[in-house]
């Protein structure tokens, strides 16, 4: 069995999750005031090239694109954690127990706090961000490992 060097990866993953967790217990005013501060600046970008559309939906999106580049960005890290040093034997069971946990407990969260709401197709939007980050995690895991590490073996 190989040495455990690797553990604060999982330090890394915790403090990412403690953002995720951070951000939905902000109040329905300070985080409706973020996400239109964001997307007043991207619609003022894509205004000057000629996209115009009604700011209530284009905010709408901006809100859900949120959640889904927040929880890509866990699947990221989860899944570098996870090649680097697992929490359990089972990759499988690591990456299935922070795509299911952590958006049940994110929107769980919410649903306590003043003026927001739980919604269940916000988790299958973290799911789904989840899901592209750990595979582009693991995509670019594959392209490093065959341009640095497969030469060495051909070589030798």
């Amino acid at each position: 069995m190989k040495p455990r060097r690797h553990w604060w990866v999982w330090i890394v993953v915790g403090l990412y999750i403690w953002m995720i967790f951070r951000n939905s217990l902000m109040i329905a005013d300070t985080s409706a005031a973020l996400s239109t501060k964001v997307a007043s600046r991207l619609l003022g970008i894509l205004n000057r090239y000629g996209f115009y559309c009604d700011f209530y939906r284009f905010h709408h999106y901006v809100r859900k694109l949120a959640h889904f580049t927040e929880f890509a960005g866990l699947g990221f890290l989860v899944t570098w954690a996870m090649h680097l040093c697992p929490l359990f034997k089972s990759r499988f069971l690591n990456f299935v127990l922070f795509l299911i946990a952590i958006p049940a407990i994110d929107e769980t969260i919410q649903r306590f706090v003043e003026g927001r709401s739980s919604e269940y197709f916000d988790m299958v939007i973290d799911g789904g961000g989840f899901l592209f980050g750990g595979f582009a995690c693991y995509v670019l895991i594959l392209i490093i490992r065959d341009l640095f590490f497969r030469r060495k073996e051909k070589e030798v």
